[in-house]
């Protein structure tokens, strides 16, 4: 009877602990599920505001992945690619226009990862602010390599405006170039 009743509790120990399998399915969708494609919800957001709404969305984005490349936003298209340095030779060719185009990334925002700063050899490093903090970038990737898409803006930034991103770390100048980033792959 004692033997019947150990197997019994044997038993029913296995049946309810899942495999290692099971464990790692669950683990896996679990991760899935509580940080998808690494985008947050969109949240208009202007410039020279405080960060601490977002936060919590940007406390979820995760260090960038060595191996592979890592995105973030939407997926890029597959339109073809423009030079960094051809949009800022020419930045009025390019103003209102959706672009894709890579560099090297020079800076992130050091608070949430809602911008970087792009550069390409030859050119002043081009701000690159996450298309309305819709998704953040982790803040360990500087020199990395990114292909971006979004739309290109020429645009005054108020002193304010300037002062706000010299606290974040950018280079901040009268007149701003910058592509707001709908998606980001970082290699």
């Amino acid at each position: 009877m004692r033997k019947n009743l150990t197997l019994l509790a044997l038993l029913a120990a296995c049946s309810s602990t899942p495999s290692h399998e099971e464990h790692a399915e669950t683990e896996a969708a679990e991760h899935a599920e509580g940080h998808g494609d690494h985008e947050a919800t969109e949240a208009p957001h202007a410039e020279g505001e405080d960060h601490e709404a977002h936060a919590a969305a940007a406390a979820e984005t995760e260090p960038a992945t060595p191996e592979g490349p890592s995105s973030y936003g939407e997926e890029l298209s597959d339109r073809d690619l423009v030079a960094l340095s051809t949009i800022a030779e020419n930045p009025d060719q390019y103003a209102g226009q959706t672009v894709k185009t890579e560099g090297e990334i020079a800076a992130v925002c050091q608070q949430m990862g809602c911008w970087m700063e792009m550069r390409a050899e030859g050119v002043e490093p081009i701000r690159v602010p996450m298309a309305g903090h819709s998704f953040f970038l982790p803040k360990d990737v500087s020199g990395r390599h990114a292909t971006i898409e979004g739309e290109v803006a020429v645009r005054e930034l108020s002193a304010d405006e300037r002062e706000h991103l010299e606290s974040e770390g950018a280079l901040a100048t009268a007149q701003a170039l910058q592509i707001s980033a709908t998606g980001v792959v970082i290699r």
